[in-house]
Formats: C-alpha cells, sequence, structure tokens
C-alpha cells in the first residue's frame, strides 16, 4: 500500500510540472511578446553611409549644426536625384537637378517621433513624423517625407518623367498607382523595407 501510494505521489507531482512547462512555454508573455515588430529591425542611423558624386549635401540647409548629415540612400529618377539623409535623430530628404547638384529643388527634414502614440502609422516600422513641401522648379514636383527611428519613406510626384535610372544604398522602389502617380523610395534595412513594400501588394 505504501509503495503505492509513493507512486501515485511521484505520479502527480511530474503532471503538474508538465502542466507548468507547458503554460510558460505556451504562453510567452515577456517584453520579446509584446514588443512592436518594429523594434527588431535596425535604426535608420545605423545604416552604412554612401558616397555621393558632387557632394550636393555640403551646402545644404540642415536641422542640426552639431552633426553632420548622412547620405544613406540615392534615386536618379529622371532629371532628378532623390537623396535621403540622417542628421542625429531626423530624417532628410534632398532633391537636385541631376545635371546641376548644387541646384536644391526640395529639401525636407522630419524628426522621428519618440513616442509610439505619437505620428502616422501610414506604413510599418512607424510610427512617423511627416514633412511635405513643393518643388522650386517648373514641373510642379512634390514630395512628402515620412520619418520613423527605423525607416524612412518618400512619395514623390513631377509632371516629368521619373523612370529611375539608378540607385544606391537599402533602397527600394514602389510605384503607386494615383492621380498624380507616385514613386515611392523606402529606405531602411532589408527586413524592414519587405515589412512596407508589402503593403503596395
Amino acid at each position: 500500500m505504501t509503495r503505492t501510494t509513493r507512486k501515485l505521489v511521484v505520479g502527480a507531482a511530474l503532471f503538474l510540472s508538465c502542466i507548468a512547462c507547458t503554460a510558460n512555454s505556451g504562453g510567452n508573455t515577456g517584453p520579446s511578446a509584446t514588443a512592436s515588430s518594429a523594434d527588431q529591425f535596425t535604426p535608420i542611423n545605423q545604416l552604412k553611409s554612401i558616397s555621393l558624386d558632387g557632394d550636393p549635401l555640403s551646402e545644404t540647409e540642415t536641422s542640426d549644426t552639431r552633426e553632420a548629415p548622412r547620405a544613406v540612400g540615392e534615386v536618379h529618377a529622371g532629371h532628378y536625384r532623390m537623396i535621403a539623409y540622417t542628421q542625429g535623430s531626423s530624417c532628410g530628404l534632398l532633391v537636385v537637378d541631376a545635371k546641376r547638384s548644387k541646384r536644391s529643388l526640395i529639401n525636407l527634414v522630419s524628426a522621428w517621433p519618440k513616442d509610439r502614440s505619437e505620428g502616422s502609422q501610414r506604413y510599418a516600422a512607424g510610427p512617423y513624423g511627416l514633412a511635405s513641401g513643393a518643388g522650386s522648379d517648373a514641373s510642379h514636383s512634390q514630395a512628402s517625407l515620412y520619418c520613423s527611428e527605423k525607416a524612412m519613406v518618400v512619395e514623390f510626384t513631377s509632371r516629368e518623367d521619373t523612370s529611375t535610372a539608378g540607385q544606391q544604398g537599402q533602397v527600394s522602389l514602389k510605384e503607386r498607382q494615383s492621380e498624380p502617380a507616385a514613386l515611392v523610395m523606402v529606405v531602411g534595412s532589408d527586413d524592414a523595407r519587405k515589412k512596407i513594400t508589402d503593403h503596395f501588394k
């Protein structure tokens, strides 16, 4: 009888232990489970910088004179060079004439939100700060810059041809079928860009 009782006690203990293990493994409620997927992406100010022909950023008015702007992406689109850069906790977009790199057409700067409850959730890897502006040329070009700690998204429209002829840096391109049609430039890590460009599928 005593031996039977011992077997029952040991069996019950093993059963309760298995229940505890299953509960812990199946209901992961630690910080890693509740953290936003955006936390997994590389911050844009840690992306590898790129070199630019003609150094168009050298004469650009920027938001922070304490840090030099770092170019992290560039796209040649028609008559334009679209240059994405970071500076401290801000994103920047510089659009210049492709033939005259010192001729600035659009220069936008936006800081990324410090709080997840702020900014826009238009794209994944947010939230985003937003800056928009029109070009100084006669092409009626316009750009919107969405800036987050993990990615930059640029929406660019122009009456002129914006067929892309080259790019460098960690950049992905999409065309948004709208009126007018927009060229969308996404800057960020591979995972962040994929998450964002899936939005267009």
